[in-house]
């Protein structure tokens, strides 16, 4: 929504529904449409009726209002198809004085009914360096509240606050969190499988902010919207798509096996190879190693890694003699697609090589 639909809308609030001028007193409501009903944005546009009287129109999923000043009281809200007289949602509501409402359009795809969800804010500052955050799952992709059932996780798979199986509409309390980066990702409530990746973003100290799970992965792509600043940007979610072992067309007998772990968004692996004089050499790879560039947040995006080659020594066969493993240098590996890659060698004391990937055992989720 652009800014001078916005201007317009409180303008209307004010002039056309004779409310008095802003007064500390008065509720404020911040309005929001995430109910992905088509897979055209334009055919979700909507007309929002407060009180009987048209307040705003062509409202498209994802668009959002600041706050706007409404009376005190007993209020009806309608969303109506745009262009038409058909009220899609209704709802009553009692805004209390002095009080910040977030009201939401929700559902109309994955079984959920269309639907109008409203909430108290808490816009209190929170304290210095930190940041307040509410997590609200607004995404219908089932129709029930098992099959919606997700958990709120960091890159590497921590639970973040207790959020380990939030169903459809469920809304968090505000959790106080330091400003900072931060990466975090909407998975399964096991965290075995991942839905919906952040990709990194900077939270500012002093923000209040309610962060949507948004979509339904058929009409609308499933994504991250914070209100009030708006979509945040997504990375495709970390699968088993790459998993399968690789051979190396160059050399025959050598290649690599690798096994994502998308609920720590990591790539792990085997390198087989063969030492100057002939003999096997068998190295583990990790994208959380030592040496990966981006050890702490597992170091994987479906799409490249830096993973960490480690040597073990001092091991025999079916005995338990202690190993030692050392890292001897990196893999970077670009995937093309889930059957083709490029490997980028970076040992110790050797020169940098590339070497095309081409899977021989692609996984079940593999596509191609």
């Amino acid at each position: 929504m652009n800014i001078t639909m916005k201007g317009l809308f409180a303008g209307f609030l004010v002039a056309g529904l004779g409310l008095p001028s802003l007064a500390l007193a008065q509720p404020r409501v911040l309005v929001g449409h995430f109910a992905p009903f088509s897979a055209e944005r334009d055919a979700t546009a909507v007309d929002i009726r407060v009180n009987g009287a048209t307040a705003l129109t062509n409202v498209r999923y994802g668009d959002f209002t600041d706050y706007l000043p409404l009376a005190a009281g007993a209020t009806s809200i309608e969303v109506v198809l745009a262009g038409t007289s058909t009220v899609a949602i209704s709802a009553n509501v009692t805004l209390a004085a002095d009080t910040d409402y977030t009201v939401l359009a929700t559902g109309g795809a994955g079984g959920q009914p269309l639907a109008l969800q409203a909430l108290v804010d808490n816009n209190s500052a929170p304290a210095a360096g930190n940041l307040k955050l509410r997590v609200i799952h607004a995404a219908p992709f089932g129709p029930d509240a098992a099959s919606t059932a997700v958990s709120i996780r960091t890159d590497r798979g921590g639970v973040v606050g207790g959020l380990d199986n939030v169903p459809f509409f469920a809304a968090s309390d505000y959790l106080e969190i330091p400003a900072g980066n931060y990466d975090l990702k909407v998975a399964t409530p096991d965290g075995l499988r991942n839905l919906i990746d952040l990709a990194p973003v900077d939270l500012p100290a002093g923000a209040v902010l309610s962060v949507l799970a948004t979509g339904d992965g058929v009409n609308q792509p499933l994504g991250f919207t914070a209100l009030p600043l708006g979509a945040l940007p997504t990375e495709a979610p970390v699968d088993a798509s790459v998993s399968g072992h690789w051979y190396t067309p160059e050399f025959d007998g050598q290649g690599f096996a690798f096994t994502p772990k998308p609920d720590e968004n990591r790539l792990l692996g085997s390198w087989y190879s063969y030492g100057a004089s002939g003999s096997l050499v068998w190295f583990t790879l990790d994208s959380a190693g030592a040496r990966s560039a981006d050890a702490a947040n597992g170091g994987f995006n479906s799409e490249s890694a830096v993973l960490t080659v480690f040597s073990s020594s001092g091991g025999a066969f079916l005995a338990a003699d202690p190993v030692t493993t050392v890292p001897v240098g990196t893999v970077t590996v670009q995937f093309e697609d889930c059957g083709t890659a490029v490997a980028e060698i970076a040992l110790d004391g050797q020169p940098t090589r590339s070497i095309p990937l081409t899977n021989l055992t692609p996984s079940g989720v593999c596509t191609l």
